[in-house]
């Protein structure tokens, strides 16, 4: 893999440097969405679980629609979280991929198209087509919240006005006790595919709404667009964070795309078992960056040991060097291979 990555820095472009207490706190956000999901799948507006990060309430649920050959019904993707004792400050957090027809998604993006703000550049086919499905729910507030009907913000426009519709009225209303109410802000996390949607989000709402963007922790993103969508992105001055997995596949997918900045790499070879799966874990990233937490049980590597054949596997994977990946990727009626080099 050497050769396409750039090295990991210490400092963001902005100049910030990397906190990783941070992005382990905005990756619990991630988990949420994630547990929320898992739930009931089918529940568009399914409640906090158990994990959902103390100090914050819920505000709105992301939903977005998949695509295969056609698009599928809504589903929940994430959520808008606002502080309970910083009524001003909110958390946007977009889960990543969970079954087949998300991964369709994550890699149906080879093909490039203009985004939809003039001037930055081009993005994922695929990616851009889901975007522009993302919707906010608005969770109901008030004595009478848990017999409201949930109100979908769609006719506030696309995703970045939903979004700013909804962070302005939740931190003006019910009214303050400040004399002057601070600024609006929203930090954004995601994973996977929710990575490169957040960071579409987050080059639309500076090009559009403007509502500040003071962190942006990405885990495991895919390369979102071409040289000029990197550019315009790395232009807004923000302090960006993308988290990857050296084995992971996906943030070297799609091929020819460009990364935005800025990496912070990990690497997960002799922590978890060596499967797609596990590199690409948010619980194997959020592990990497924090000791104390664990990889997913099925992915961790001293209990694998314990079985000889597994062992066995383990020693001959880290045996082969340089080792490759071919990932089969579904492009029409063909079939490509792409086969990634993950050794020096």
């Amino acid at each position: 893999m050497q050769g396409t990555h750039q090295i990991s820095s210490k400092l963001s472009h902005t100049g910030n440097p990397y906190d990783p207490t941070a992005a382990v706190f905005y990756g619990q956000f991630i988990e949420a969405a994630y547990a929320m999901y898992d739930a009931d799948p089918n529940n568009l507006t399914p409640p906090p679980s158990s994990n959902f990060p103390s100090g914050y309430q819920l505000a709105a649920w992301v939903q977005m629609q998949d695509f295969i050959f056609e698009s599928t019904g809504p589903t929940f993707y994430g959520f808008i979280a606002q502080s309970k004792t910083a009524p001003h400050q909110f958390i946007l957090a977009i889960r990543g991929t969970s079954n087949w027809v998300e991964w369709w998604d994550d890699l149906n993006a080879i093909v490039l198209v203009p985004f939809k703000d003039p001037g930055s550049g081009l993005v994922g086919a695929g990616f851009a087509r889901i975007y522009d499905t993302l919707e906010v729910v608005a969770h109901p507030l008030g004595a009478l919240a848990e017999s409201a009907v949930p109100q979908s913000l769609k006719s506030a426009g696309g995703f970045a006005q939903q979004v700013s519709a909804l962070v302005s009225r939740r931190a003006a209303g019910p009214a303050r006790a400040e004399a002057v109410v601070p600024p609006v802000s929203i930090a954004v996390a995601g994973h996977s595919l929710g990575a490169a949607l957040t960071t579409l989000y987050v080059l639309d709402n500076a090009l559009t709404e403007r509502i500040h963007n003071p962190l942006i922790y990405t885990f495991a993103s895919p390369r979102v667009g071409d040289a000029t969508f990197a550019g315009a992105f790395n232009a807004l001055g923000l302090t960006s964070w993308r988290i990857d997995n050296l084995p992971d596949i996906v943030p070297y997918l799609p091929l020819g795309f460009t990364h935005v900045n800025t990496l912070k790499q990990y690497d997960s070879l002799t922590t978890v078992w060596p499967s797609p799966s596990c590199w690409h874990s948010l619980a194997t990233y959020l592990s990497l960056i924090d000791s104390k937490l664990k990889p997913d049980p099925s992915c961790q590597w001293l209990a694998l040991a314990e079985v000889p054949a597994r062992a066995a596997a383990l020693a001959l994977a880290h045996a082969a060097a340089p080792a490759a990946t071919t990932q089969s990727v579904p492009a029409g009626p063909v079939t490509v291979n792409i086969t990634i080099k993950a050794g020096p």
